[in-house]
């Protein structure tokens, strides 16, 4: 079986990874080639990784995959899968997949879709402080005083979700081109309305994909029965269940307008 997660993001999707990699003979990445991707208009890489993952299933070599070896989860990934002796689930979680189930279920009826599901606030919450720059205060300050001598931008934070100049949030190559973008007086509004659009679409895709496209609520992911289901799903027969301790990126501060 081909499973491929999505989500939000920062809404389980590493959670469902453990869980998935937990089983024998699987392989789940966790975002495995976003430089080669945008969120719309790139269907020849999603493609080309189906296939792959096909041709692995079938029995061929695992080493045959295309990923960003740039990456170290990546990296360390595909060093197991190259050392893996048989194959039967393999798979990727990332967000930027939504654009591409249908094309990916015309494509290969072997896929099967699980879409993470969280609450929205928490969401933006968690999204807030991920996207930000940490930094020691030291660094802070050396940092925004440099900025001020060079007359360059000092950057507190990043900003997938909307189209900006690069004077305010820092500019990120690989993810900025991974989100859809939205019309927003601030990066939370922005994020929520890009999550209400993901769970919008999710919706219609649930609908009509219905025998191959799944919710999975967070709340429940450490439920052993609920994880069973998930397996279940996936082509993971009952007796070759393995559970997990789920874990979820969780922000307990406010978000801020960064």
């Amino acid at each position: 079986m081909i499973v491929i997660g999505l989500g939000t993001g920062r809404s389980g999707t590493a959670s469902l990874a453990k869980l998935l990699n937990a089983q024998k003979d699987a392989l789940c990445f966790h975002e495995m080639n976003p430089s080669c991707v945008r969120f719309f208009g790139t269907p020849r890489p999603i493609l080309n990784a189906i296939d792959e993952f096909q041709t692995i299933v079938d029995g061929g070599d695992p080493s045959m995959l295309t990923v960003d070896l740039g990456r170290p989860v990546v990296a360390k990934t595909y060093d197991q899968l190259s050392k893996m002796n048989r194959v039967r689930l393999i798979g990727d979680i990332a967000f930027y997949y939504l654009s591409y189930v249908e094309a990916i279920a015309e494509r290969n009826p072997n896929a099967r879709f699980l879409c993470l599901r969280r609450d929205i606030d928490e969401t933006i919450a968690s999204w807030m402080n991920k996207s930000g720059i940490p930094r020691w205060r030291s660094k802070y300050l050396a940092d925004k005083f440099g900025a001020w001598i060079t007359r360059e931008p000092f950057y507190e934070s990043r900003n997938f979700w909307m189209n900006h100049d690069g004077t305010r949030w820092m500019p990120d190559p690989v993810w900025d081109k991974c989100f859809p973008k939205f019309e927003a007086k601030t990066k939370p509004e922005a994020i929520r309305k890009y999550c209400e659009y993901y769970y919008e679409e999710a919706s219609r895709l649930a609908a009509k994909l219905d025998d191959v496209f799944r919710f999975v609520d967070v709340e429940q992911m450490n439920t052993p029965g609920y994880q069973a289901g998930i397996l279940e799903f996936v082509g993971v027969s009952p007796e070759n269940h393995m559970f997990t301790d789920a874990h979820i990126h969780q922000s307990r501060q406010p978000p801020k307008n960064g």
